[in-house]
This record gives structure tokens, C-alpha cells and sequence, in this order.
């Protein structure tokens, strides 16, 4: 007995025909009568009756057809796991963006990626089963991971189509835990009007759009229209565990 053996016994017991079932799978019917004849023989009993008007499954036949679905089941997302290989990842929206245009060791059409605001980082990576953890803030507690401290390279930047910069708005995320806010905060608090935002997305838009400046990540000089308002290179510190 195979796997394609099993398939071919369930469309023979969902169709009731031999002659159906020859057709649906593209064998000559006497090559599936004699599979199927052979099968009964490998499990020492009969599957179905012969009727005139097709066939009807024995109580074996019916205990076999759930086992076969059972099995085929379990094969298909033995299959799946396989096929897919990928690792769960806990990550901020800021460290993904990064990732997948900087280092590009995720792939996120494999990888089962979690993505959380920062602040919550630490408390999700307790919670829940990861391979891999990517946090701004270092995570206590973290049992069975080897911490790798990495830098990201980070500017203060405005929108290449701006002329003075320096008249507007410095942007920082809402997060409370984001290390962009916080340096920002640290430089500027008491000259500048600081102007909160949900997301790096949105930051980034209103940066480029010439309402202002942030602190973001050196990569956008070659994937955005932007330019340095300065050229004070800030480095934010960031965790990998594994």
C-alpha cells in the first residue's frame, strides 16, 4: 500500500464507480480494478460489494475511507510544514523595515513574522514561542537565546526637496520605548516643536513630504527623497536573540 493507493480507493468510494473513478484519475479501468483488488488482498478483506449499478462500501470499506482521508490529511500538512521551513519572528515595525532593506535576513514570504510596537516587545517574547527575537530594549529573563548586540546607523533627515529644514517640525513615534523618540527627545525637547505620530510609515511620509525632520535609519538616503539635515551619524543600539 502507498500513498496513491489510498487516493484512489477514496474517489472510488466517493464516486461509487469504477468506471468514474478511471475517468476523475486517468487510469485505464482494469489497471484501477486491479489496485483496488490488490489492496483488499494486502488488508485481508473486502472494501466493497460489486452491483450492477456500481459499487457499495462494506463496514470495512467505510472504516478504511476515514482512515485514508485521516492519513492523506496528516500528509498534506506534514507536507505544508516542510514545504514552508520558515521561522517565527517577533519584530518592531522599525527593525523589519530595516531588515528587509538593510541586512535581508528575513523572508518574509516564508517566515512567520510577528510585528509589535516596541514597548511590547519584551512582554510578547515571554509570552508566546519564537526562533528569533529583534528588540531596541534588552530583554531579561529571555531563557535558551544568545543575545547579539547590533548597531543601526541613523540620521537626522529632511525631504531632498526642502530648502529650509531647519524652520520645521522634528517627528517622533508615540511609542514611549522607541530609541528614535528618545534620542530625539534627548537633542531637542527644549528648541524644537516635537509632533508625535503612530508609525514609521507615517513618519517617513511627512518627512518626505517636507513637514519636517526625524531621526530614521541611514538605508532611506537610497530608498526615499531625503537628504541629511546634518551630518551627525547616530548609532541605535538594537538586540538580536537566537
Amino acid at each position: 500500500m502507498n500513498f496513491t493507493d489510498l487516493k484512489i480507493f477514496i474517489d472510488i468510494y466517493e464516486t461509487g464507480s469504477l468506471n468514474q473513478s478511471a475517468v476523475n484519475l486517468g487510469y485505464a479501468q482494469s489497471n484501477l480494478t486491479a489496485r483496488l483488488k490488490n489492496l483488499e488482498s494486502e488488508q485481508a478483506t473486502l472494501f466493497f460489494i460489486r452491483k450492477y449499478n456500481g459499487i457499495v462500501p462494506t463496514k470495512n470499506g467505510d472504516k478504511f475511507y476515514y482512515f485514508a482521508k485521516e492519513t492523506l490529511g496528516n500528509l498534506e500538512c506534514l507536507q505544508k510544514e516542510f514545504k514552508s521551513q520558515g521561522k517565527a519572528i517577533l519584530i518592531s515595525e522599525l527593525l523589519l523595515n530595516y531588515d528587509l532593506n538593510q541586512e535581508q535576513s528575513i523572508d518574509i514570504g516564508k517566515d512567520n513574522v510577528s510585528v509589535k510596537k516596541t514597548k511590547d516587545i519584551p512582554t510578547e517574547s515571554l509570552k508566546n514561542k519564537y526562533d528569533i527575537i529583534y528588540s531596541f530594549q534588552k530583554i531579561v529573563n529571555l531563557r535558551g537565546f544568545k543575545e547579539d548586540e547590533k548597531a543601526l546607523k541613523a540620521f537626522y533627515l529632511s525631504s531632498a526637496n526642502h530648502e529650509h529644514p531647519e524652520t520645521q517640525n522634528f517627528f517622533v513615534n508615540r511609542d514611549k520605548n522607541c530609541p528614535f523618540r528618545q534620542k530625539t527627545l534627548h537633542d531637542f525637547s527644549d528648541t524644537k516643536k516635537i509632533i508625535e505620530l503612530d508609525s514609521f510609515e507615517n513618519i517617513i511620509n511627512y518627512v518626505e513630504s517636507g513637514k519636517g525632520i526625524a531621526l530614521l535609519p541611514e538605508y532611506l538616503l537610497k530608498t526615499k527623497k531625503l537628504q541629511k539635515w546634518d551630518e551627525k551619524k547616530k548609532e541605535i543600539r538594537y538586540y538580536k536573540y537566537e
